[in-house]
């Protein structure tokens, strides 16, 4: 998907997104928050900031926060929350994040989450975290990554592209993790974990058209009935959940060496 279509469907979803509980939850965010070791004197940037709750959760715990994304819509929304919370140390910027119209070496923490697998150049837009970010600062990506079954990830991947059009594809943990060794970029830290989200509610954070709808209703039923993929899914309650893998990266980036 082209990054104009990418903004239109962000657009599109952007309330929804925001209202998602895994969104709002700062159960998350705060194990996130820690994970990236900020503290009070840190400038923050957030690459691709959606609608914003991440980068106002850290706001008030950091000295600045930055945030950018493509779409209109999610940044207006985040700037609406920002303002209702009367945080003043935030910049919002509606931008392309394969080039970020910022300073370089200005941010203590570059940060993306939740965003690698929309992205159809991760590449580019990780060079311009580094970019960003100054000299022993701190450079992280959370995101979901890929099953490592084959036959398990293609249907997932069919799935996450029914559910959001904006979906490109999931990173492998070792891809994520060779990103950082291929630019120099000092692994300090890493955190892999299974969640397990409500499917029904997955559906609803972002927005379908009327044939995404029953493609998925094909691709679900053909899962619930393979053997091999249904072991992904799990009942409760009535309601019927999927397992999803997240992984966390933290590194460092170096001093350039002085002549």
């Amino acid at each position: 998907m082209s990054k104009k279509l990418a903004a239109v469907q962000f657009d599109k979803q952007a309330e929804k997104f925001s209202n998602w509980s895994v969104t709002k939850n700062l159960e998350y965010m705060e194990a996130y928050f820690n994970f990236c070791g900020m503290v009070p004197e840190d400038d923050l940037l957030d690459v691709a900031c959606g609608t914003g709750e991440f980068s106002l959760f850290c706001a008030s715990r950091v000295r600045s926060v930055t945030g950018v994304d493509i779409s209109e819509r999610m940044i207006e929304t985040a700037k609406l929350q920002a303002t209702k919370a009367n945080l003043a140390n935030v910049h919002l910027i509606c931008h392309d994040v394969e080039d970020l119209p910022l300073p370089s070496d200005a941010y203590s923490v570059v940060i993306c989450k939740s965003t690698f697998h929309h992205l159809e150049d991760p590449e580019v837009v990780f060079q311009e975290m580094i970019r960003c970010c100054r000299e022993g600062g701190k450079i992280s990506i959370q995101d979901i990554v890929s099953y490592e079954d084959e036959k398990v990830n293609d249907f997932f991947e069919r799935m996450e592209q029914e559910i959001d059009a904006s979906h490109y594809r999931t990173s492998s943990q070792e891809l994520l993790i060779r990103l950082y060794k291929n630019h120099q970029i000092q692994i300090t830290g890493i955190y892999g974990l299974e969640i397990e989200l409500d499917f029904a509610e997955y559906l609803d954070h972002a927005e379908q058209s009327d044939l995404a709808r029953k493609n998925i209703a094909r691709l679900l039923d053909q899962g619930l009935q393979d053997e091999h993929i249904s072991g992904y899914f799990v009942g409760k309650d009535g309601r019927l959940f999927f397992r999803r893998n997240v992984f966390l990266t933290l590194g460092e980036k170096a001093p350039a060496e002085r002549s």
